[in-house]
Formats: structure tokens, sequence, C-alpha cells
């Protein structure tokens, strides 16, 4: 039987923020209404998405069996652009 290991939320102090930098991160807060640790608490999630890099990178390692060559891709392309 496979154990279930439940996540505890991790707690993370900033010290010595500027106040125009807070004074910013109030504004975006706010236009997105949300308090600024809700605001912050977004953004941070953001960054355990893949990047775009990391997503193309995998992309390319695929293999490409049956799949279109890069020679029937443009030629799509610039078919689909009349040229």
């Amino acid at each position: 039987m496979r154990e279930v290991t439940q996540s505890v939320a991790k707690t993370i102090r900033v010290d010595d923020v500027p106040d125009e930098t807070y004074e910013a991160l109030r504004v975006q807060a706010e236009a997105e209404v949300l308090s600024v640790s809700d605001y912050l608490r977004r953004r941070l999630r953001l960054i355990t998405r893949p990047t775009v890099a990391g997503v193309v990178d995998r992309a390319l390692q695929r293999p490409r069996e049956n799949g279109p060559t890069n020679d029937d891709i443009l030629a799509a392309i610039h078919e689909s652009r009349g040229e």
C-alpha cells in the first residue's frame, strides 16, 4: 500500500522591501482584487510551471515517428502564406 504524504504550507518572510516595491505590489494586488499575500502566492505558483524553453526542449526530445518532417511543416507554412 502506498503512503500518502501531505504537504505542509511553508511561510516565507522577506525583510527590507523598499517602499516603492511594496507599493507596486499593493497596486497590482488591488487591481486583481487580492491581498498582497494572495497576489504574491499566485505569482510564486507561476515559478513551478515549466518555462517555454523547457517545453520546447521536451518537444524536441520526443520521437517524431509518423509525424511531419521539418520540410513538411515549412512547406505547409509557405503554402498557407501563398508563397
